[in-house]
């Protein structure tokens, strides 16, 4: 058997090596398939965690009230606890703690106020020394941020008493010296403060107290003597950030599971020594997502592998049925020698593992070196998952499992057709299309997805092979009228003989599984960028991490070159309903062009109130002055309560930048004391010291806005008057608050709901909700229906025009301007906005390239643009295998031909016009299958990253000018490999063929 075995392959060895080369590209495709799904894969989920923002992986440990003798057992076993669930990765632990209020004297008045103590590690990092030094260690000294000094009247040298802490328990009082005189860095955590770094409030409420009252601080000292210094923590927190450059998936799921676990042993192992405790940390949750995103990908790398299988599939079937026709003969005569089918059988077996063991020895080393030139171009070098050649478990498999489709049983020249199977496959294709039409939308590897690619094409192609023998036959009617002898004989024989249209499998296929996966990476693309555009809302956005502050938008612009507009975007309650799942409903909201009416004030205005009232008894107000920047930025300055005893009282620093203009004023009225019963009124009279304007309108504020009539708002010469008649009994909880505004209520806001909300809610356009902003409850009307509201993409969602619901708030007494983020339009140097440490920076080209080019789904676009060349190596090789062995065949026909007289010039053309005209067609066939699976298929294989439907739904593309460059190419490279063979072939048929056959 090895002599038959060995001479038969020396006979034989061009059709041999062609079936080889067959088996290489389709166990290599397989074998790079299988590394991107396994050792890239895992490569991806270890880069995507080293690049992750720093935010999305810290880890924070929160704990609150804790007495002077256990803080710092406190912070010492919060770092242990902390330390261990963060294993094997390190991470310097830095902590924050800030003291329970204290009284601190006001000024010379005896007024009081509150003020804390808090200790922040690495200070110099956080903040910026303007004047003195920073604290020594156990001197107890403190520097103080600008406002804050500026607030109490003090400079270095200054000592400051602070009292008891207002606390059960209390530690005593205490003298600080203050040292120096700090300013706070953008990004130094500020934002975690209890005064969120704004070093001064007026009118602070810690939920402790009934009334407000005006907050100082920090005295930031050193965090070692707050460990020890006596002191009552009221918060304290260790913030560590794991040093994941270095990492592996195991690891990654170690420390997942660590820091999931650790908020419970935290409890354990604090005790009662602490009154409330948690860790929170975003980067379970990140991971979680980074490992979703990869099981998308890896679902669809796997659906490239499973075509590049079927593909492989149908050329070794045509390379068997052609190897079965040469050796027909042959076959024949070792049966009449006496061989056996068993014998015939397992000569059949040998040859075709001795060719599936070449294949692997082949096909191994070159799917490594495949990979490896993969991971070298973009986007994969571009995610960081650049490797060297390598050799894995799965990677040999996958080769294995290639080289084994060798040994599929090759069918009969009638096999689809006559035997049905075609129809069963059609019927298959479409059953698994539904079924993946109907499925759930989740991350998981769906065998369904995997295969229905593979499925359909395979289906759409053997209905175009159905189709070709009909149109084949009507083609040689008309050619039979057409003069000569070249056109008529090849349509002839392309209509008449089955083995004409024996590739037609393999050609169809291969052109519908490369013109797919053009349109396809078209397609996968550009659901990504729409992703990513929607998901945004705007070229750039800045998350705040911190309050916003007057000229913080023209900063934004300046540096990004952009338009900055103030917008939010946060849950919120529709009357009382705050959402079917685990997201409330989101209300979205960008401030739009226009100015609003209002008072322009200068840089530094100095601005004071005047106010009256009548009776014995003694009233106060606490002005709220709304002001708004040029960007759109509205800012409340809230003063300390001021007496209306008919004296001028200045206002604080309220006017901090030019081109400000004063939009609203609230005038909150209080008493020493209010008695239900009492039916005692008062009339207030109060100036306003800026210059007056027409159009303002004064309303009394809920709840219970009968206790404050009759609200006015006129000029008054230099001044703004407001007047009103305050009711001294009645609900002690009455707002008694007078707003005035420059524009007039607005109204139901007019807004577009998503199609999400609209269906939980069932709600159409003209309906009125009420949706609870901050502390205050806003009507809105629907305008509009949407798919999908910008930013909040799949979610139930709101959006409106930020300024119609900043002005409906302070209609209804809401100074406080509802703003997260500064949405960028137009931005020509996005990086710049990173600079300013302001919070998260989101752009819409950034968040394109992670969707598209990131560590994760950079397999799928590597995968698709490998699956391209196989398909035309595949059907080139099937396509020369197929010409060389039909003309091989057909050599003694040649003969006689040129023995009646025809010129190998005519027989050429005879050839070469047969083939073209089953070629082309084929080849159309092929590329009407592509364009139909991808608008059936794309929508079902494009998943976004969590696993789910896309929003925006998925539109296929059908990229015209790649598609027709790769037809081209394919039918140049067909149309080439055909005459080449032809030409060989024809100078061989002579008269030594015709003696043979007599």
């Amino acid at each position: 058997m090895r002599t038959l075995i060995l001479r038969r392959a020396r006979a034989q060895w061009p059709l041999l090596a062609a079936v080889l080369a067959v088996v290489t590209v389709g166990a290599t495709l397989l074998g790079v398939c299988a590394l991107l799904v396994t050792r890239t894969s895992d490569r991806a989920l270890e880069v995507a965690a080293a690049r992750a923002v720093p935010a999305s992986t810290e880890v924070t440990a929160y704990t609150v009230t804790i007495a002077p003798g256990d803080v710092a057992s406190v912070d010492r076993d919060t770092r242990s606890v902390l330390r261990e669930a963060l294993a094997p990765f390190g991470g310097e632990p830095v902590g924050r703690m800030s003291t329970a209020m204290r009284p601190v004297a006001i000024g010379s008045a005896g007024a009081q106020g509150l003020a804390y103590l808090s200790g922040v590690e690495n200070l110099t990092d956080r903040a910026s020394l303007v004047t003195g030094r920073w604290p020594r260690p156990g001197a107890g000294e403190t520097v103080l941020l600008e406002r804050t000094a500026k607030a109490l009247g003090v400079r270095p040298g200054s000592r400051v008493r602070l009292g008891v802490e207002l606390i059960r328990d209390p530690a005593p009082e205490l003298t600080v010296t203050v040292v120096g005189v700090v300013r706070p860095q953008a990004g130094g955590g500020w934002e975690r403060d209890p005064l969120e770094g704004a070093g001064y409030v007026a009118d602070y409420r810690d939920g402790s107290a009934l009334r407000t009252a005006q907050a100082f601080g920090p005295f930031l000292m050193d965090y070692r003597d707050l460990l020890a210094g006596g002191s009552t923590m009221s918060r304290l927190e260790v913030t560590v950030r794991p040093d994941l450059s270095v990492s592996s998936p195991r690891d990654l799921d170690r420390l997942s599971q660590g820091v999931r676990e650790a908020d419970r042993r935290l409890s354990a192992v604090l005790g009662e020594r602490v009154q409330i405790e948690r860790i929170a940390s975003r980067l379970p949750s990140t991971l979680a997502a980074t490992e979703r995103q990869q099981r998308v990908t890896s679902s669809a790398v796997l659906a490239v592998a499973v075509l590049g299988a079927v593909l492989t599939a149908a050329a070794l079937r045509l390379a068997g049925r052609l190897t079965a026709d040469v050796r027909a003969a042959e076959t024949a005569l070792l049966s009449a020698a006496g061989t056996s089918r068993v014998q015939l059988t397992g000569l059949a077996v040998a040859e075709s593992a001795l060719l599936a063991g070449l294949a692997v020895a082949v096909a191994l080393p070159l799917s490594s070196l495949a990979h490896a030139a993969l991971t070298h171009l973009p986007p994969l070098t571009d995610a960081g998952l650049a490797t060297e050649p390598v050799v894995s478990g799965p990677q040999l498999l996958a080769v294995m499992i290639g080289a084994a489709l060798l040994f599929l049983p090759t069918p009969a020249r009638s096999g689809l057709a006559r035997s049905g199977a075609d129809v069963a496959l059609v019927a298959l294709a479409v059953g698994a299309w539904f079924s993946a039409r109907s499925g759930g939308a989740d991350a998981r590897i769906d065998l369904v997805r995997v295969l229905v690619p593979a499925l359909l094409l395979a289906g759409g192609c053997v209905i175009a092979l159905r189709l070709a023998p009909p149109a084949l036959r009507a083609a040689d009617r008309w050619a039979s009228r057409a003069p000569g002898l070249a056109l008529p004989l090849a349509m002839s024989e392309a209509a008449r003989r089955p083995r004409a249209v024996a590739a037609g499998l393999l050609v169809t296929l291969g052109c519908a599984a490369a013109t797919f996966a053009v349109a396809f990476d078209a397609t996968w693309h550009r659901s990504q960028l729409d992703q990513a555009n929607l998901a945004v809302g705007s070229d750039l956005v800045l998350t705040l991490g911190a309050p916003a502050v007057a000229g913080q938008g023209a900063e934004v612009s300046l540096a990004t070159g952009g338009q900055a507009r103030p917008a939010v975007n946060r849950g919120v309650a529709i009357g009382q309903w705050i959402g079917g799942g685990d997201e409330p409903p989101r209300l979205v909201a960008v401030r739009g062009a226009g100015t609003t009416p209002g008072i322009a004030l200068p840089a530094g205005a100095a601005l004071t109130v005047t106010g009256q009232a009548t009776g014995p008894d003694p009233l106060s107000v606490t002005p709220q002055l709304v002001l708004e920047d040029s960007s759109g930025l509205r800012t409340a300055c809230t003063a300390p309560a001021i007496r209306l005893d008919g004296r001028p009282h200045r206002l604080p620093d309220c006017v901090p930048i030019d081109g400000m203009r004063l939009i609203a004023v609230m005038l909150p009225v209080t008493a020493d004391e209010f008695a239900y019963d009492s039916v005692r009124t008062s009339d207030i009279t109060v100036d306003l010291s800026v210059p007056g304007g027409d159009g303002w309108t004064a309303a009394s504020a809920e709840p219970y806005s009968g206790q404050l009539r009759s609200p006015t708002v006129t000029t008054n010469g230099s001044s703004l008057r407001f007047t009103a008649d305050v009711a001294l009994g009645g609900p002690p909880d009455a707002a008694r608050r007078l707003v005035a505004t420059a524009f007039p209520d607005p109204g139901p806001v007019p807004v577009t709901v998503s199609a999400m909300l609209a269906s939980q809610l069932s709600v159409a356009p003209g309906d009125q909700l009420d949706i609870l902003v901050g502390l205050a409850t806003v009507p809105v009307r629907i305008d509009k229906v949407t798919e999908s509201v910008p930013a909040a993409p799949g979610a139930p969602a709101i959006a409106a025009d930020l300024d119609t619901v900043s002005r409906a708030l302070l209609a209804r007494g809401e100074p406080q301007f509802p703003i997260d983020a500064w949405w960028v339009t137009g931005a020509t140097d996005a990086s710049a906005a990173e600079g300013l440490h302001l919070g998260d920076i989101r752009t819409r080209t950034g968040e394109a390239a992670r969707l598209t080019t990131g560590p994760v789904p950079a397999a799928l676009p590597g995968a698709l643009r490998l699956l391209v060349p196989a398909a035309v190596l595949l059907l080139l090789a099937g396509l020369v295998l197929h010409v060389t062995c039909d003309l091989q065949a057909r050599a003694v026909e040649v003969a006689r031909l040129r023995g009646l007289g025809m010129t190998r010039r005519d027989i050429r053309t005879t050839l070469l016009g047969q083939h073209t005209v089953v070629l082309l067609p084929m080849l159309i066939a092929g590329t009407a299958v592509g364009a139909a699976a991808t608008w059936l298929v794309s929508p079902l294989l494009v998943r976004a990253e969590t696993g789910g439907v896309p929003v925006p739904a998925v539109a296929p593309t059908w990229p015209w000018p790649a598609e027709a460059a790769l037809l081209a190419l394919l039918f140049a490279a067909t149309a080439l490999a055909v005459t080449a063979v032809v030409v060989i072939q024809s100078r061989r048929a002579d008269a030594a063929h015709l003696r043979v056959a007599s």
